[in-house]
């Protein structure tokens, strides 16, 4: 399945049980297997699919690829999405490839930065010198595997189709989806860290709680230098993910450096199962607790319904809800959870089809009311797609504080159907923009917060990452609200201090902890905002 941001979450397993210094951690649904889980190959269900050169040959022949700039640039995407594979560079002066053993020029940049230097090749009439079907032949003759060529192939149709028709139209082998992209549950081969690049160099952008990467001592923005024997300059982000993949591997030895010093550490995968559902309890004057989601997969709300429960048991004073780096999901657990905060037929989305023959959907909060305390939303540029509508909603009802990042952008929905060159492959096709509860769409704008606090990441976003994003204009103009948290945050006593590394969180505990903007919140909330 396509992705919209370029880092990547690696292979994680699950180390449960650990308690930090002042903070109880809970995860649930976590499960143990001493042996890895024997999972069929995505290359296999493409090659099953009967995916072939002719469906890509019918889209991408060097006719059609030098009849316009659009088609130009979809056709040199293409190429560019199955490139760093074989470590291949395509020239835009000369439109030859050439081999290259380090780690590839278009791995960590957007979308839109690789295509700006053939865009401009383009602009200047010089385009003629590329012969794409000599190009596509000389790559797929890199591919000695059959099962594999297919998978490239796909990957090629899926780079032509996010400049042909916008970045989230793909395809993918029917079965794929309906056994592998729809599980709701981790492979039990993760081991809880997500990388990215940065100038060139690959750092840990996420270590992920109760995880094998944790246990074994990696920390955010460590830079990676080598990976069982391999300088990560020679690596690209992808290998490094098939390396931690690898279901024969127990044990990673990894070299990083940290403030300057070089430290080895080894990861020992446990085969477990993390949860997409970690808990934190924030222990001072007053508890607050921290429910971190990572993807809106099934089963999801009524893991955090069971986690509200006992909090509610303890009285905590108020909670985090974080949703960074949450790409989204199942969009009725999303529903659900929103339910649990501002209580159930309550409006949190509504569709709004391209088409205007096709009716627009109104759709209404499920989960009951559980939690009525203060509430703040962390997010960051990473929050996508359902994180954002939920973020959006609580933000709109007034009902929580949002900290962190404006988020990703990503407001429009995509429905699926055969596609009409193979039979076994479905094409997800976008269909129109979801809008919050105010009208507004999260598309490229995404939700901005109220207490902006960046992170020392790479910021990914829809209107940056992609060359041929779709707009949602006029629904972009919305009527703001007053939320006059900043000066009531100025006025709360400075002297909480909680002692975070994580910036965003600790900004999102002070928010939470001042009674003035809790106040504030209570006044503005309504249960029966947009339900005339």
């Amino acid at each position: 399945m396509k992705s919209w941001g370029i880092f990547i979450v690696t292979a994680m397993g699950f180390l449960a049980g650990l308690i930090l210094a002042g903070v109880g951690v809970t995860s649930a649904k976590s499960f143990f297997s001493d042996t890895p889980v024997v999972e069929k190959k995505a290359d296999a269900y493409w090659y099953e699919a009967n995916l072939s050169t002719r469906e890509l040959t019918e889209l991408i022949s060097n006719a059609n690829c030098q009849s316009s700039e659009k088609y130009f640039l979809s056709c040199v995407n293409s190429l560019l999405q199955v490139l760093p594979k074989y470590h291949l560079t395509l020239s835009p002066e000369t439109g030859l490839l050439s081999q290259s053993e380090m780690a590839s020029i278009y791995d960590g940049k957007t979308e839109k930065e690789n295509l700006q230097p053939f865009l401009k090749i383009y602009n200047a009439q010089k385009n003629q010198s590329f012969q794409f079907d000599e190009l596509w032949e000389h790559v797929l003759s890199r591919e000695p595997l059959k099962e594999v060529r297919s998978a490239v192939i796909g990957a090629g149709i899926n780079g032509f189709l996010s400049v042909y028709k916008d970045p989230h139209t793909y395809v993918l082998p029917g079965q794929f989806f309906e056994e592998v992209s729809s599980k709701n549950e981790r492979s039990n081969l993760f081991v809880g860290i997500a990388f990215e690049k940065k100038d060139g160099r690959i750092f840990v952008r996420k270590v992920f709680k109760n995880s094998d990467a944790e246990a074994a001592g990696l920390q955010e923005q460590d830079q990676l230098i080598m990976l069982n024997g391999n300088v990560s300059k020679f690596l690209n982000l992808s290998d490094i993910s098939l390396a931690l993949r690898n279901p024969e591997a127990a044990v990673f030895d990894l070299t990083i450096k940290r403030s300057g010093q070089f430290l080895d550490l080894k990861i020992t995968r446990s085969f477990r199962i993390l949860s997409h559902v970690s808990v934190e309890k924030e222990v001072g004057l007053r508890n607050y607790s921290v429910i971190t989601i990572s993807k809106f997969t099934r089963g999801i709300c009524a893991e955090v319904t069971k986690h509200i429960k006992n909090l509610s048991v303890e009285a905590v004073a108020g909670m985090v809800l974080d949703l960074r780096d949450n790409p989204g999901g199942e969009l009725n657990e999303a529903a659900c959870l929103a339910g649990l905060f501002i209580g159930m037929n309550k409006k949190i989305y509504s569709v709004k089809y391209f088409d205007p023959l096709k009716s627009d959907e109104v759709v209404l909060t499920t989960g009951s009311l559980l939690f009525t305390g203060p509430l703040v939303v962390l997010v960051n540029s990473s929050s996508a797609s359902a994180s954002e509508l939920l973020a959006g909603a609580l933000q709109d009802y007034n009902r929580a504080a949002i900290v962190g990042e404006r988020t990703f952008g990503k407001g429009t929905f995509q429905e699926s159907e055969t596609w009409s060159k193979n039979a076994k492959i479905s094409l997800f096709r976008t269909q129109g923009f979801y809008l919050l509860p105010s009208g507004a769409s999260t598309q490229l704008k995404g939700v901005i917060p109220d207490f902006e606090q960046n992170e020392n990441h790479v910021r990914t976003r829809e209107e940056t990452n992609y060359f041929n994003p779709i707009a949602a204009a006029e629904f972009s103009d919305t009527v703001a609200r007053v939320r006059n948290f900043h000066d009531e945050l100025k006025k709360c006593p400075s002297s909480v201090n909680f002692k975070k590394d994580d910036v965003v969180l600790r900004k999102g505990l002070e928010v939470l902890s001042c009674h003035r903007i809790s106040a504030v919140m209570a006044g503005f909330y309504s249960q029966d905002d947009f339900n005339q």
